[in-house]
């Protein structure tokens, strides 16, 4: 069941990437869910981290220090990046890490 949200979450989350690049801002809940979908590879799969880290950076690699720090201070970021950690740290670190080789 678990790995079953996993998939869910990787999927929502990957259909959310062209909305992120698709505004001059990206949508804070959308952002909050990648950055900590990413996040959360990160530390499920540490051998991996500097890759999760550079999908990480290319997110945001367009906007100003500004509108980067406008985004992640909105409500919606800070939401949307708490329900998906809380997500993976409910997840078994294995289920985590098979899901996360998507963004791989």
């Amino acid at each position: 069941m678990k790995s079953r949200i996993l998939s869910l979450v990787c999927l929502s989350s990957a259909l959310v990437v062209p909305q992120v690049f698709a505004e001059e801002l990206p949508a804070p809940a959308a952002l909050g869910q990648m950055e900590s979908l990413l996040d959360a590879c990160s530390k499920a799969d540490p051998q991996s981290a500097p890759d999760f880290k550079k999908r990480r950076d290319l997110l945001v690699e367009r906007l100003s220090k500004a509108d980067l720090a406008q985004v992640r201070a909105a409500q919606e970021y800070k939401t949307a990046y708490k329900e998906f950690s809380d997500r993976f740290e409910s997840a078994s670190k294995d289920a985590v890490v098979k899901e996360c080789k998507v963004f791989l």
